[in-house]
Parts: structure tokens; sequence; C-alpha cells
């Protein structure tokens, strides 16, 4: 991912996470369950995890595929 383009920390503890879940990135996971991940992990409720994927979204970290939230695979 762009390292110029800055995610809010809440957002990039959530990615953390999500991609954990996931099996790495360039991997999904259904999008109820992404939220529930970060919820439990976070301490979020289900309106704060939805905001973070919101985040990644419009960041381009995260992209959905029907009812499946994907990891943008990155270049390392």
């Amino acid at each position: 991912m762009d390292k110029g383009r800055r995610i809010p920390p809440f957002a990039d503890d959530a990615l953390s996470v999500v991609t954990e879940a996931a099996g790495g990135t360039g991997e999904e996971l259904p999008n109820d369950e992404a939220k529930a991940v970060i919820a439990d992990a976070e301490g979020f409720d289900e309106a704060d995890a939805e905001a973070a994927l919101d985040v990644l979204q419009s960041r381009g970290y995260v992209y959905y595929v029907e009812e499946h939230v994907r990891i943008t695979p990155t270049e390392d």
C-alpha cells in the first residue's frame, strides 16, 4: 500500500486484526466476520468496526466483493 496514504491509528489497528484473521494480504473475510473480529479485538462496537472498515476502503487498504472484505495485496 502507498506509504504516503496514512490512516488513523484505530484503522491501522483494525487492518492488522482483519489481515491476521483473513490469513494475510490478498485474502478475504465475510463482511460480518470482519466487523466481529475488529470489535472483539479492539473493543469497538459494530458501528466503530464499520467506521474503521470505511476508512480502510476509502484509502484502498481493503475492498469489497459481494459480501466479503478483501485485503488489498501489498508489494513488500
